[in-house]
């Protein structure tokens, strides 16, 4: 769930606190002083803050491929490289350097993970943690533990799949990872091929 990152923001967000329920959209940000509201009929509005005020604005359009590439050249060539490893430093890397990237690109999420993004309370290591020790985990809950892993947290864990077998398509997550420290959790993703192999309509 994204929270305002600039005072822009933050003046934008209180504008559409006061006229909006934002509990049924879908909230990102456009840049420092813009907003975007989506519902869900994939209707969007977006907002910006200038010289005191709040008001309605178009919908940047999304940056052609060219510009996409020759930027991802200039910025893979930079050394040293930005060390931006958690969603919020790289939001604020985005927000602060001229880029042609959208919010959802910079993020590196498909659409289905940024929307869960948007949408859900980030994941604390206590929860992914309670949730991987049920042996069985819906794939709503896995949404959030990836998301909670691509939040900074690939370099001291691994995620990712182990395989399957007659149950079900079975993940980990190994802590500390490649330390002595290290211990693997093992679950079951309650998908379609667990619902067959485990007759549950």
């Amino acid at each position: 769930m994204y929270k305002p990152l600039t005072i822009e923001q933050y003046k934008v967000y209180q504008f559409l606190k006061e006229r909006f329920e934002l509990s049924h959209f879908l909230l990102s940000p456009i840049s420092r002083s813009a907003l975007m509201l989506e519902d869900h009929t994939g209707e969007r509005m977006a907002f910006h803050y200038q010289d005191g005020t709040v008001s309605k604005s178009e919908i940047p359009e999304p940056a052609k491929p060219e510009e996409i590439k020759a930027f991802l050249t200039w910025f893979r060539s930079l050394k040293p490289r930005p060390q931006a490893k958690t969603f919020k430093e790289v939001t604020r890397w985005w927000l602060n350097h001229p880029n042609p990237l959208n919010h959802q690109q910079a993020l590196w999420l498909k659409d289905e993970l940024y929307r869960y993004y948007l949408s859900h309370t980030q994941l604390k290591e206590k929860a992914v943690l309670s949730l991987v020790s049920k042996g069985l985990i819906t794939e709503d809950e896995y949404k959030g533990i990836l998301l909670w892993y691509l939040d900074g947290h690939n370099f001291s864990f691994w995620l990712g799949s182990l395989g399957l077998d007659g149950t079900g398509n079975i993940y980990g997550l190994i802590t500390h990872y490649l330390t002595p420290q290290a211990r693997q959790y093992s679950f079951y993703l309650l998908d379609d091929y667990y619902r067959q192999m485990n007759h549950i309509l």
